[in-house]
């Protein structure tokens, strides 16, 4: 028989360190290619979209 593993890493700070790599650079070439408003309107629609997600308790 195999032994059951044991706990596994928690990665949960390194995914949410690069997620907002991800989305500043996202906004940022947004930015670049169609101004300061474009960015700010996607900035506003993601930060509703994301309220709509129901928290942990």
């Amino acid at each position: 028989m195999s032994t059951p593993p044991g706990r596994v890493e928690d990665y949960t700070k390194p995914f949410l360190v690069m997620a907002f790599v991800v989305i500043f650079t996202g906004l940022f070439i947004l930015w670049a290619a169609f101004g300061y408003v474009i960015s700010l309107v996607t900035s506003l629609f993601l930060h509703i979209a994301l309220g709509f997600i129901p928290k942990r308790e």
